[in-house]
């Protein structure tokens, strides 16, 4: 009897060893599968049971506590329809396709001979791919009194969902969509690099900054503008003062011009009006007359035809025939 204690003892401790160790394998491959799956949209997944296949009976999949898949294949949500395959040996889930309403946790529940085992739940998020890169939008402040610029830039993405941000500047890596750093005159161009990922993709996008006097920069381009639109604007001035002024001078002596002309014909056409003998003619044309009058005549019509008319002599036709005039 006391012999067969020990052997006896042996045997419990040994069986409880085995037990032991597949609880402990068990335990180990549970603990190795994952549980958490991270894919993006238009790939494909399998989803692993986590469990061992032996004398395993009514294998179940559920997503969202509706049931999807049993061991006879069937698809039970239309969601899925033509997209999901279940592997009979070791009751992986295969899913195709994946679309962003595919992102859920997915339960394997089944039994070992009739008896409930643990629920094994498979967390799969399925990511939208960064397609476009992000934009960058900046701006900076001088600082005169240690010639040093702070730069405000802000990093954005076509779409924001399920995205994150982070800055590489000079070996450094800040996180945020927003960052504000300190550069100096003396640093050159500084490259500044935005990425955006999330789980499955990423993208970035560099900016170069260099920090310098804004201010001073546009007042002299300022002022260079300001001289110019004066400069030109005086220059335009200038020309049409002399243009008013030839045109005016050109104006003046055309009008010189017909007034000695309207004077000379004025002293030619005017005639005096005097009753007295001895008075002086005071045209030309009167001059001409009084010279050839041996007898005073009386005056007649004041016009320059008249007077030569009337002093012309006519003499008698000697003709018998009658003069028609």
């Amino acid at each position: 009897m006391a012999g067969g204690r020990p052997c006896c003892l042996s045997f419990v401790l040994a069986c409880t060893s085995v037990l032991l160790l597949g609880v402990f394998i068990q335990d180990v491959e549970a603990s190795s599968c994952q549980r958490v799956i991270h894919k993006k949209v238009g790939d494909t997944v399998e989803l692993p049971s986590c469990l061992p296949t032996e004398g395993v009976t009514v294998p179940q999949w559920k997503y969202g506590g509706i049931l999807i898949a049993d061991k006879d294949k069937h698809i039970h949500e239309n969601q899925f329809k033509d997209r999901l395959e279940l592997n009979s040996m070791n009751f992986s889930l295969t899913v195709k396709q994946l679309t962003l309403k595919d992102s859920g946790n997915y339960s394997f529940l089944s039994e070992e001979n009739d008896t409930q085992r643990t629920t094994v739940i498979i967390s799969l998020q399925v990511h939208e791919p960064i397609t476009k890169q992000p934009t960058v939008n900046y701006n900076s402040t001088w600082h005169t009194s240690n010639e040093s610029c702070t730069v405000f830039l802000e990093c954005r993405a076509a779409s924001d969902s399920g995205v994150d941000y982070k800055w590489t500047v000079r070996n450094q890596t800040r996180s945020g969509s927003r960052l504000q750093y300190i550069i100096s005159a003396q640093d050159g161009d500084t490259d500044f690099t935005c990425t955006i990922y999330n789980l499955v993709t990423e993208m970035s996008v560099s900016k170069t900054v260099t920090c310098s006097n804004h201010t001073q920069d546009f007042l002299t381009f300022g002022t260079i503008l300001i001289l110019s639109v004066v400069g030109g604007g005086c220059l335009i001035m200038v020309i049409i003062v002399i243009v008013v002024c030839v045109c005016y001078c050109k104006q003046r002596q055309s009008a010189g011009s017909d007034a000695n002309e309207l004077t000379v014909y004025a002293d030619i056409s005017e005639v005096a009006i005097n009753d007295e003998p001895t008075s002086k003619p005071c045209s030309v044309y009167e001059t001409i007359d009084n010279r050839g009058t041996p007898h005073p005549v009386t005056p007649g019509p004041q016009t320059v035809y008249d007077k030569i008319q009337l002093s012309r002599v006519r003499k008698a036709s000697v003709s018998p025939y009658q003069e028609i005039s």
